[in-house]
Order: structure tokens, then sequence, then C-alpha cells
């Protein structure tokens, strides 16, 4: 691991630092890289930002793969998509029926 010893410097209401092409070139990260800058007591630490999706494809096809398509399970919601709730099929009592059971609203 290489190390400078350099100087912050203020910005506008900012802090800045600046890196020797040199460290960069060692780090692998560039003028325009995006990075992932962390906190702790005594340490800032500058390090690849990556893409908070990614694999997320392989996991989704891995999902399907052992538990199959959900969209499946909801295909009665696309009758009341198409056609609004009068058709939905519903095995719980009506309105009446609860209000009975429930009390009246106020």
């Amino acid at each position: 691991m290489t190390s400078i010893n350099t100087t912050l410097t203020t910005s506008g209401n900012s802090v800045a630092l600046r890196l020797p092409q040199e460290l960069l070139r060692m780090s692998g990260l560039n003028g325009k890289s995006k990075v992932k800058v962390s906190a702790k007591k005594d340490q800032i630490l500058i390090t690849k930002s990556t893409n908070p999706r990614e694999g997320w494809e392989d996991q989704i096809d891995a999902l399907l793969a052992s538990e199959g398509d959900p969209s499946k399970e909801f295909n009665e919601m696309k009758t009341t998509a198409n056609d609004g709730l009068e058709n939905l099929p519903w095995n719980g009592p009506s309105f009446e029926d609860w209000q009975k059971t429930h009390g009246k609203l106020s």
C-alpha cells in the first residue's frame, strides 16, 4: 500500500483533497470514476462505487427457477383492472353482512 502526505484545503463551504495522478493510477481509479466515500474515526476511505443492482438479474432468475413465476398467482387481478371490482371473485361477507356483525360506521 502506498501512502502520501497531503493537506486538506477549503473549497467554498466544503473541504477538498487533491489526489496526485500517480496515486489514482495505482488505485485503478481515474478522474471520472464513481466512488464511495466512507468515514470512521481518523479515517476516510475512498473505494470504487459498485452498482447496487449488480447481480439482481441472476438472483431473480434463480428465484423464478426454484419458486416459479409469482405473477401467475395474480391472474385474477387482471379481471379487476379490466372489468372493475364488480366481477372480482369474492368469497367473503357482503358489506351489509359485515355491518350487521361489526356495527355501523359513524
